[in-house]
Order: C-alpha cells, then sequence, then structure tokens
C-alpha cells in the first residue's frame, strides 16, 4: 500500500529541517557574531558531530515494527524489538557521555590554529554543541516512533517551531546585547526542550498502541548486534560527512567555517531525499520477492535522486545573483564548490534503493561495501588535494566517492539482494 501524499510531505520537510537546520545556524551565527566566532562554532560543531557515531543504525529497526503493531498485529517479537531498542538507547546514551568528556579533552589538538585564537572557547562551545548532539540519540529513536505511528505532521510541526525559535535567538541575542556563548547556550536549550516533548508525545502515542510496553524491561543486547551491523556503515559513512570538515580545519582553518557549510548543504539534501523515500521505505515487502522489481525500484530511487539534486543545483544557481549581492562571501568559487558537494552527496544517494532493500531484507551489512569504497575515496582525495585545489579538492572528492558508491552499490550489492529475493 503506498503512503498518503501528506505523510511523505511532513516527513520531507522533517527531515530537510533537521538537515539544514545545522547549516542555517551556522550561518545566523556567523551573520550575528562575525567570520572568527563563524570558524570556531563550525570547528566545534564538527567535532561534536562524532557523536552522531553512537546512533549505531539510527533505529531503523524500530518504526517498522511500530507500523505493524499500528496494524493491530500485537506481535509479541514487535513489541520485544520496542523494548530493547528503549533499553538500548539508553545505554548508548550513557556511553555517549563518556565519549563527549573523551572528544572535549581533544577538540583542541584536533583544531589548534582556532583554538589559540578562541581561547577556551572552542573547548566550551563544543560542549554546549555536544549536549545537543547527545540528544540526537534519544530524538531519533521517538521521530522514528512518532511517525511510524502516523504523527507525521505533529512531528513536523515540533521540530519546525522549535529550530526557528532557536534561529530567532541567535539572530536576536546582539540587539540584547547577549554574547555568543549565551546565544548558543540558549538556542541548544530552545532544541532540547523541544525535543524532550516530542519524547513524552511519542511515548503516549505508543503507549497507545501497545498498552504495556513501556513497563517491561528491555534486554539492549539483544538487538545491539543488529544494530552493530548497520552501526558499522554508519560509522564508516562518517568519512565522507565529518572526517573531511576535521581536515580543512587543520589544513586550511580559514576555511572550516565554509567547508563545514558546503558538507552541512549536502547534508541537507540527502536529508531530504532519504526522507521523501522513508515512506515507500516501510512498503517494500513485495519488490524484496522479485529480483525485476527490486531492481526496478532501486533504479527508480536512484533517477529520483539524481534528478532532485540537479533541480535544487538549478535554482540555487538561479538566486546566485541575489546571494552574491546581499552576502560578500557568496562569490563563484564557494557556490561552485557547494554545487559540487551536493551533486557528489546526490550521486551518493543513489545508493538508497539497494540500502533499504538490504535493512528491509535483514543484510544491513551489504551496503558497508559501498560506503567503505566512497569514505576511503573522498577522505584520500581531500587529504591529496586540499593543498593545491583548496575547497575544490573536496567537490572532486565528493562528486568520486558518490559515482564510486553507486557503483559498487548496484554491481555488488544489488546482486547478493536479488539471490536472498530469489
Amino acid at each position: 500500500m503506498a503512503p498518503h501524499l501528506s505523510h511523505v510531505v511532513a516527513s520531507v520537510g522533517t527531515r530537510l529541517t533537521l538537515g539544514a537546520y545545522p547549516l542555517l545556524f551556522m550561518l545566523a551565527f556567523g551573520w550575528a557574531f562575525g567570520k572568527d566566532a563563524f570558524d570556531t562554532a563550525a570547528a566545534a560543531s564538527n567535532w561534536a558531530n562524532y557523536l552522531g557515531v553512537l546512533l549505531l543504525s539510527g533505529f531503523v529497526l524500530v518504526p517498522p515494527a511500530v507500523a505493524r503493531l499500528g496494524l493491530n498485529s500485537d506481535s509479541a517479537d514487535d513489541r520485544a524489538v520496542i523494548r530493547d531498542h528503549i533499553a538500548l538507547e539508553r545505554v548508548l546514551l550513557a556511553l555517549g557521555v563518556l565519549v563527549a568528556l573523551v572528544l572535549g579533552l581533544m577538540v583542541d589538538r584536533a583544531f589548534p590554529s582556532i583554538a589559540s585564537q578562541a581561547g577556551g572557547l572552542l573547548q566550551l562551545w563544543f560542549s554546549l554543541l555536544a549536549v545537543l548532539a547527545l540528544t540526537q540519540i534519544p530524538m531519533t529513536l521517538w521521530l522514528g516512533v512518532a511517525q511510524a505511528a502516523g504523527g507525521y505532521v505533529a512531528a513536523l510541526s515540533m521540530v519546525v517551531a522549535s529550530r526557528a525559535l532557536a534561529l530567532a535567538v541567535v539572530a536576536a541575542a546582539p540587539i540584547a546585547g547577549a554574547g555568543p556563548t549565551v546565544a548558543l547556550a540558549a538556542s541548544v536549550a530552545v532544541v532540547v526542550v523541544a525535543q524532550w516533548l516530542l519524547m513524552r508525545m511519542a511515548r503516549a502515542t505508543l503507549e497507545r498502541i501497545a498498552p504495556g510496553v513501556l513497563h517491561q524491561a528491555g534486554h539492549p543486547r539483544s538487538v545491539l548486534r543488529k544494530n552493530l551491523s548497520a552501526g558499522i556503515v554508519v560509522v564508516v559513512a562518517t568519512l565522507v560527512t565529518i572526517v573531511p570538515v576535521s581536515i580543512v580545519g587543520r589544513v586550511l582553518p580559514d576555511e572550516v567555517g565554509h567547508a563545514y557549510a558546503v558538507v552541512t548543504l549536502a547534508n541537507a539534501v540527502v536529508a531530504l531525499i532519504v526522507a521523501a523515500f522513508f515512506p515507500f521505505s516501510l512498503t517494500l515487502a513485495a519488490q524484496t520477492r522479485q529480483p525485476a522489481a527490486l531492481r526496478r525500484y532501486c533504479v527508480k530511487v536512484a533517477s529520483a535522486a539524481l534528478l532532485i539534486t540537479a533541480g535544487l543545483i538549478a535554482i540555487a544557481w538561479l538566486a546566485y545573483p541575489v546571494c552574491s549581492a546581499l552576502v560578500p562571501s557568496c562569490h563563484a568559487g564557494l557556490f561552485m564548490v557547494g554545487s559540487l558537494v551536493v551533486l557528489g552527496a546526490g550521486i551518493r544517494v543513489g545508493s538508497l534503493g539497494p540500502y533499504h532493500a538490504g535493512l528491509y531484507m535483514g543484510h544491513p551489512h551489504y551496503a558497508l561495501l559501498s560506503v567503505t569504497a566512497e569514505g576511503i575515496t573522498v577522505v584520500a582525495l581531500t587529504w591529496w588535494l586540499l593543498g593545491d585545489w583548496s575547497l575544490y579538492a573536496l567537490g572532486a572528492a565528493f562528486v568520486a566517492g558518490g559515482i564510486l558508491r553507486v557503483a559498487v552499490a548496484f554491481m555488488a550489492e544489488l546482486r547478493l539482494l536479488a539471490k536472498q529475493a530469489r
């Protein structure tokens, strides 16, 4: 059964907001407090993003279980999956606090030039942004629960409203005489409170669908293996989304803010495309039974991803004259770098079809083949070309990595999945 159009639109809106917010926040922060604050905040945010590794697979097994319970299946296995993941989320959050403490001790060494200029601000801002990063662990779990239970619009409203308020806080801070640290702390607090409210709403919904499920003890070990299997893919994928910015911050510290901005923009595009196909990924039963149908689904996703990406790049260049007239840093070179990075990210998402099928069929580790190939390519090319090509190295690395990932996904992973479908 095809998902309701409003669910698709709301899913896209939610994921797009989550993906675009870090970029919008950083641009607003730089506009309010200047280039030095922009670069320092970008470095702190990039380092805090390493905590996202603890999301493992992003609790991808939970939404299908909730969706099945919502159809009155009342399966004991689905109840166990949800209970065990709630317990796992608590373990990961506790572990995340320890990891954040270790990362906090290393941030000055990771960005020595920025740390020497910013004094203690880099470590302090990392601590604030680490709090926000850690709250993404429970938020991801409960957002999936809320959406799978049909609460797409309510989740969208809460996500958009909180982040709009956080941006308003940053923009108003200089007018109110508040400094950058106060503005950063206040914006983090707004988002964290909203995520707590989302969790409360999702818990109430889950209790209505599956009464008593929240009052039984979970066993995180029982789902840890499956999450680690998919989580290895997520860990390797951070090579593409986090490590290149860290390299820029160390080699070209004056460009770390711009690098963070273009990579975050690419992540927002990826979030948009992933969200558009999220409701469809819950309806893959028919396609995974027939190799031909599975390949058609994967080709459809890849074609749509490339089409959406090309359209967004075209729109961006149409808006370029306005941007360059209003913002001095909005120059053609940076726009070209951003276009290449976004193009590479869009090509990469062409592998989403095989990844969806792998998750649905219980083989998420198949994606490790393409993710590893892409990650090594992006990091190696960025490191190799950065000195001579400056930020253009990011663009070249993303395009090459994206092409390689799609090629491996279709030639190797899809072939493995097709054998399982027979």
